[in-house]
């Protein structure tokens, strides 16, 4: 009998041990971030796992970095604006702070990826549900350098359309703080609007932000 009481108090002892932190595995090649868990740039980890990023060539004048200022930073070249390294090296950065992090390249601007960062689900103080959109700061134009500069207060992505004599659809991985979205360099004369619209990591979207301007 005492011993089918110390069997079950070791098997409850084994379930409540949280289970250990996970490494995740990103590779850099080609111009872009690849995590292996997604097949893309975009990884969620639980709150206390790895990334690793692996260097795998051709290409390797690449780095991992984030704004400085935020709750987690972390870059693989610290000092170093152009980076370049040897297939197979290794960078890690354990992450235990919940939140979305967005990553970029110092040699290549266009290279980004985003982590999220998630509690495990037996946390005994799970974090509030996400329900709210991001807002937009007031955006600005300015015509002659083709740019309009505006602020976001959490990362997400923006989608606008321009919409005027010259037409398109834009795209931007935004980050919380100060962001600039590149207009076309050839726009026709004429009046434009642009409205843009950022959805954050949990799907949540914001109000659309509109600016008009003209192009002389």
């Amino acid at each position: 009998m005492r011993l089918g009481g110390l069997i079950t108090l070791v098997a409850l002892a084994a379930m409540a041990t949280p289970a250990s932190a996970a490494t995740h595995q990103v590779t850099i090649a080609n111009n872009a971030f690849v995590a292996q868990d997604t097949g893309t740039s975009d990884l969620t980890v639980f709150q206390g796992d790895t990334v690793t990023w692996t260097w795998t060539g051709p290409d390797t004048n690449h780095s991992t970095t984030t704004d400085s200022g935020g709750e987690t930073t972390w870059d693989s070249d610290p000092g170093n604006p152009t980076p370049n390294h040897a297939v197979g090296d290794k960078f890690s950065w354990n992450l235990p702070d919940v939140g979305t992090y967005t990553y970029f390249c110092k040699v290549h601007s266009f290279m980004t990826g985003h982590i999220t960062v998630v509690r495990k689900a037996n946390d005994p103080n799970p974090p509030p549900v996400d329900t709210a959109g991001p807002r937009f700061g007031t955006p600005r134009v300015n015509v002659k350098r083709r740019r309009v500069s505006f602020d976001l207060d959490e990362p997400a992505r923006v989608r606008a359309k321009l919409r005027g004599p010259t037409r398109r659809t834009l795209k931007l991985d935004a980050k919380a703080g100060k962001n600039v979205l590149k207009l076309p360099k050839r726009l026709k004369s004429g009046r434009y609007a642009l409205a843009m619209r950022a959805t954050d990591a949990a799907g949540n979207k914001s109000l659309v932000a509109q600016v008009k301007f003209r192009v002389p």
